[in-house]
């Protein structure tokens, strides 16, 4: 795709980035020597993204049991190391791109309210079908619009264009930012994953969420693809996307339906009642990412 916005995104010398030891866990996390100790270790290094880290393992959304967990080490021996790099992923990423962004708060919070609200309904949907993604569910959720946060935060007048050009000819969101931008929210989005780094299966699903059919990872693809059609209906959007849709009729609907999984499951009624208190879940995991991490027992780190 020809654009003169991505082109300059892609050369922003500011352009946010992982923080470092964020980035060497995703590193370890490729190797097949990676460890316990070595995981634990690095995070260790960053001292306020360790406190956050451990506080997310203690939270509602991930702790196990009645006892809090003190050590990333105990952390990680009761959570697993996928869910220890899953967490850190996302504290890093929203510790970089936070709800407030230089525009005001309000358009970044509806972002994140609504990607937060994905990953949340993903991790429902997960459950049900028994898809067992290991947490990849919740943080391809959490991730695959983190385009529309850099178009906003750099091209803020032209991306407000395109939001109101959707609703004016009623088209979807991307569709009104290639008339408008000359790319997509997918497109810088997959092109942040990659150059930060993050696991393949995010690049991919930030591309082809709004055509699962083309992914290469397409069961976790149509997830967060059926999970991001349900928050918007849930109200959980910026706006600008057609909200109309029928589940059954959905390509990613048919993609999980052939590979096996159980989507006659996913009365969307049914689903829509269970999923009743989403809103208060969204609060809760903005609360526990925002706060300050507990102290961890130096003592016991090992």
């Amino acid at each position: 795709m020809d654009s003169q916005v991505f082109d300059a995104i892609r050369n922003i010398d500011d352009l946010p980035t992982l923080p470092s030891v964020a980035m060497e866990v995703l590193t370890l996390s490729r190797s097949p020597e990676v460890s316990i100790n070595k995981i634990s270790e690095c995070i260790h290094k960053d001292p306020p993204l360790a406190a956050k880290v451990l506080r997310m393992a203690n939270s509602s959304f991930y702790r196990r049991g009645s006892n809090e967990v003190d050590t990333l080490h105990r952390a990680i021996l009761m959570m697993g190391l996928n869910e220890i790099i899953n967490i850190t992923t996302s504290v890093s990423v929203l510790s970089i791109l936070p709800p407030k962004g230089s525009r005001g708060e309000t358009i970044r919070k509806a972002f994140w309210n609504h990607c937060i609200a994905t990953g949340l309904i993903a991790r429902h949907i997960d459950r049900k079908l028994s898809m067992r993604s290991m947490g990849r569910e919740f943080v391809a959720g959490l991730l695959h619009d983190i385009g529309k946060i850099i178009l906003d935060e750099y091209f803020h007048k032209e991306y407000m264009e395109a939001h109101a050009f959707s609703i004016d000819v009623d088209c979807a969101m991307h569709e009104a930012e290639t008339e408008v931008l000359g790319t997509t929210h997918m497109e810088i989005g997959h092109f942040l994953a990659q150059k930060w780094g993050l696991p393949e299966y995010i690049a991919d699903v930030n591309l082809h969420h709004h055509n699962p059919d083309e992914s290469k990872f397409k069961d976790i693809t149509a997830l967060i693809s059926i999970s991001d059609l349900l928050a918007k209906a849930k109200e959980f959007s910026f706006g600008g996307d057609r909200l109309s849709f029928v589940l059954s009729d959905q390509p990613a609907w048919h993609i999980l339906k052939q590979m096996g999984y159980p989507v006659h499951l996913l009365d969307l009624e049914r689903f829509t009642f269970e999923i009743e208190d989403i809103g208060e879940e969204v609060n809760r995991y903005i609360t526990a990412v925002s706060e300050p991490g507990i102290q961890e027992n130096v003592h016991e780190r090992i």
